[in-house]
């Protein structure tokens, strides 16, 4: 995969694999031209593609001329009507490829030549995927120079994983709520209702891979504690790096960063403490505004990290609210129901990419816990998920 977010890369990330003799991968293929109108060549196009999900995700460039897997030219590819081509080959994907995959297109523009297209395919979990076209039903997979037909034994290896990942997902979280419920953290904590969210690759969990995490450790103003925006404090442990507030006093804040990616961020004091002082509120209400305002801030500030750290979506997104039984919605919205659950085990939300702006994933999770306090939707986000309140 070409290094780089897909609005980054440009002529220059493109001349690069020439110049850098970069070679096909897993999760890199190059054609010379772009698929025609035949169904030999559509079918040859969906196989490439589907290969990329079923494998590690990847990039597939249009443009580009090899010989054995190393570039030796980079004619671009002729488009006559370049709207009316891309649409063909996006409307081929989501019809020809079952279930649908996830990918992003880019046309990349160059000074006097013709433009690559490039086709970024992100890893799934929900296949394997299948090409569906024209009486044509097989599953495929890449290995490091092209793309094959799965067997019997990667099929059913690819069905068990798929389903493993939500299974270890939910592992994972009653693993950590256990223990936070036994004030069993990172660093001295703070007693009372807390806020956990976890950012958990899905990969991270299935596959056993590792990040340098250990570079946050230098700049440690890149992972602020939850809610946190003046003095804190940052070190190594044994999983990775732990930011904390509190210096030798029980913290109120801390983001755990993993060395698999997974993030683990709680706090106390927004459900029951110096905010609901602040604003007047009583100890036993839901503050809507400032804490679904605080939380989207925070983790736009939480992405970037795993995305720096090279973290490949898709990402589970969850949130657990503790000892909460009781709680009612602010005073502003008058008496509420009480929240009849001792802890609100939120439902893992899924974000597809890294640079998808998170409102709309949060705002899912935000409505269900409306909708435990008898109101159908939070009413701090439009139906895509941009913020709107202008409560405080």
């Amino acid at each position: 995969m070409i290094t780089g977010r897909l609005e980054q890369i440009d002529e220059g990330s493109i001349e690069a694999l020439l110049s850098n003799a970069v070679s096909e991968s897993k999760t890199l293929e190059y054609k010379s031209v772009l698929p025609g109108l035949t169904d030999a060549e559509k079918k040859e196009f969906l196989a490439d593609v589907s290969a990329l999900a079923n494998t590690r995700g990847g990039d597939l460039v249009y443009g580009v001329a090899e010989d054995k897997g190393v570039p030796t030219d980079i004619p671009g590819v002729v488009l006559l009507d370049p709207d009316r081509d891309i649409t063909r080959l996006e409307s081929l994907i989501n019809s020809g490829i079952r279930p649908r995959i996830r990918y992003e297109t880019k046309l990349i523009k160059r000074s006097a030549k013709d433009p690559v297209f490039l086709i970024r395919v992100q890893h799934s979990w929900n296949g394997p995927h299948r090409v569906e076209y024209a009486g044509h039903n097989k599953f495929y997979a890449r290995s490091s120079t092209s793309k094959y037909e799965m067997d019997v034994v990667e099929l059913r290896t690819a069905f068990t994983l798929s389903a493993a990942a939500s299974e270890k997902v939910r592992d994972f979280r009653i693993e950590r709520l256990i223990k936070l419920l036994d004030d069993r953290t990172p660093v001295p904590f703070e007693s009372g209702r807390k806020i956990v969210l976890h950012l958990i690759p899905l990969d991270s969990l299935v596959s056993g891979v590792k990040y340098d995490v250990l570079q946050f450790a230098r700049s440690p103003q890149r992972l602020p504690p939850m809610f946190e925006s003046s003095t804190f404090g940052c070190r190594i442990n044994l999983d990775g790096i732990v930011s904390s507030n509190g210096g030798h006093v029980k913290s109120t804040a801390y983001t755990q960063l993993y060395r698999n990616g997974i993030i683990e961020a709680v706090g106390v004091l927004m459900l029951g403490g110096s905010a609901y002082v602040q604003h007047g509120w009583q100890r036993d209400t839901y503050p809507h505004v400032s804490f679904e305002r605080e939380l989207l801030t925070y983790l736009q500030k939480l992405l970037p990290v795993q995305e720096e750290l090279g973290v490949a979506p898709p990402v589970a997104v969850c949130l657990t609210l503790t000892q909460v039984k009781g709680m009612q919605m602010a005073n502003n919205f008058g008496r509420s129901p009480e929240i009849g659950e001792d802890h609100l085990v939120l439902p893992e939300a899924i974000l597809e990419s890294l640079s998808e702006p998170p409102g709309k994933i949060l705002k899912t999770l935000f409505d269900l816990i409306w909708n435990g306090l008898g109101y159908e939707r939070s009413t701090n986000f439009d139906a895509e998920g941009n913020w709107i309140s202008r409560g405080y």
